[in-house]
């Protein structure tokens, strides 16, 4: 028996013909449900609920809380933490950038099914 068998990648996921069937076989990747972000804005022209109500925006969200840690002249500090479903780090990334924010550091991920109770150790 000879099989005529064509591979093509696409966006991680990979699709083949094989035997005259279509069969694609699909890279699993986890939801974002909860982040937490280590950023900065300028004290002028935006505040933070301006950056919450533009983060609340962001695909999959569902929540978003937002600390300021550190008060500078021209700059705060913020702990963003968003909560949702499938959050789109990528658009919320974008979103902090068009308002004049920077990330500094991902603090925290959590990715999958459900959001996992903290440890004791925490």
């Amino acid at each position: 028996m000879i099989l005529d068998v064509k591979v093509c990648f696409s966006g991680g996921n990979v699709r083949f013909k094989c035997d005259q069937r279509d069969y694609i076989i699909v890279k699993k990747e986890g939801r974002v449900r909860r982040i937490v972000i280590d950023a900065a804005i300028p004290t002028k022209n935006i505040s933070i609920v301006d950056v919450a109500n533009a983060l609340y925006k962001v695909d999959g969200t569902k929540a978003v809380r937002i600390i300021v840690d550190d008060v500078d002249v021209d700059i705060l500090g913020l702990v963003i933490v968003m909560e949702g479903e499938d959050i789109d780090f990528r658009e919320a990334e974008k979103t902090l950038e068009e308002v004049g924010g920077v990330i500094h550091s991902i603090d925290e991920v959590v990715v999958g099914d459900y959001v996992p109770e903290k440890g004791k150790e925490e």
